[in-house]
């Protein structure tokens, strides 16, 4: 199966993980940088669970109610398979998104393996075919990436309104951008206001 990796902005939304075992407490750790305000249904939670003050814990089994409208998406993480897809099944007559985990056929999106560093995120998926593979792949692009590259990013974002302004013309400000960006990242670091500055009125020449 292959599938379109989608990039959702889920900041601020509600989102509910049915379980509280280890494959919750994985999703939690992957979900909780991107802003996403977590509710948790299982009788029994895990002590790392239980303890994060930035989680809605309900200890007790998921009922229909639970299954809401303002969801963003669900997943569902418990210990039998026939449970979790019953519940998927009504996720799905309540056009909710939802994910059932090690359970391909079951979900609708699915968790990449992820590299996530401030702004930036990558995401590699072999759409169940070897999650391994995903993995080693992972673990290779990590590599590629410069140290600092969240700091970059941070300084790249606080440069644009400058630029947009000292520069009108899309084409020519898309390849000042580029330049810019490409420096930093050759050179993993930010330039000095200085260096920024010189660039800039090279480029307005």
């Amino acid at each position: 199966m292959t599938l379109f990796p989608f990039f959702m902005d889920i900041n601020n939304k509600e989102a509910l993980i049915i379980g509280g075992g280890k494959h919750a407490l994985e999703k939690i750790e992957k979900l909780k940088p991107y802003g996403v305000r977590l509710h948790v249904v299982a009788p029994d939670l895990l002590p790392e669970i239980e303890a994060d003050p930035s989680l809605r814990l309900y200890r007790r089994n998921v009922k229909s109610e639970d299954l809401t409208e303002d969801l963003a998406f669900v997943i569902v993480a418990g210990e039998s398979q026939e449970e979790n897809r019953k519940i998927a099944d009504l996720c799905r007559k309540k056009k909710i998104l939802v994910n059932v985990v090690d359970d391909l056929p079951a979900c609708q999106f699915v968790f990449p393996s992820l590299i996530q560093k401030g702004s930036l995120s990558i995401g590699i998926c072999t759409g169940g075919a070897s999650p391994a593979v995903g993995v080693q792949l992972k673990q290779q692009v990590e590599q590629l990436i410069p140290d600092r590259t969240e700091e970059i990013l941070d300084w790249l974002e606080s440069k644009r309104p400058v630029i947009k302004e000292a520069i009108p013309q899309g084409k020519k400000r898309f390849a000042f951008y580029h330049k810019l960006a490409g420096i930093c990242m050759e050179e993993n670091r930010l330039l000095e206001e200085a260096e920024f500055q010189e660039l800039l009125e090279e480029e307005l020449e």
